[in-house]
């Protein structure tokens, strides 16, 4: 379940990974750790990739890098301004859905992708139509 400290301005949150198709048991499975640390202008963000049996030794270790970050005065999260700074579009929830769904979401991008593609088709039919009529015409002639 996702997590966010408010004091330290980081949203964590992990999920089991697993191999699709193998039969390793739970305690075998992999971990992907995740922290975004907030700025006033993005983020910084750590990823643990680990197995079940290391994430207890690891995260404490993460923890220690994460705490050693520190963002640059008036780059911190806590220096927002609101009368200059823009509120960014998206929320928590995008980061951990991830960006690319941030401004215009991820069915809109796929819907883009689709509508290029289609025209690209159509095109495609009607050059391949006008062919077919130009070859068609010629040989009534």
């Amino acid at each position: 379940k996702p997590t966010y400290d408010a004091t330290n301005h980081r949203l964590i949150w992990s999920a089991a990974i697993q191999d699709i198709g193998t039969n390793e048991p739970l305690n075998e499975q992999g971990v992907n750790y995740n922290t975004y640390l907030l700025g006033r202008e993005g983020y910084f963000s750590l990823n643990l990739v680990t197995d079940r049996g290391s994430v207890d030794h690891e995260i404490p270790l993460a923890k220690r890098i994460l705490s050693s970050v520190k963002f640059n005065a008036g780059q911190r999260y806590a220096d927002f301004n609101e009368s200059t700074d823009k509120i960014a579009e998206y929320g928590l929830a995008a980061l951990i859905g991830g960006i690319a769904a941030k401004k215009v979401g991820l069915l809109a991008m796929l819907g883009i992708a689709l509508l290029k593609f289609w025209k690209v088709t159509a095109i495609g039919v009607v050059a391949v139509g006008a062919l077919a009529r130009k070859l068609l015409s010629r040989k009534k002639d």
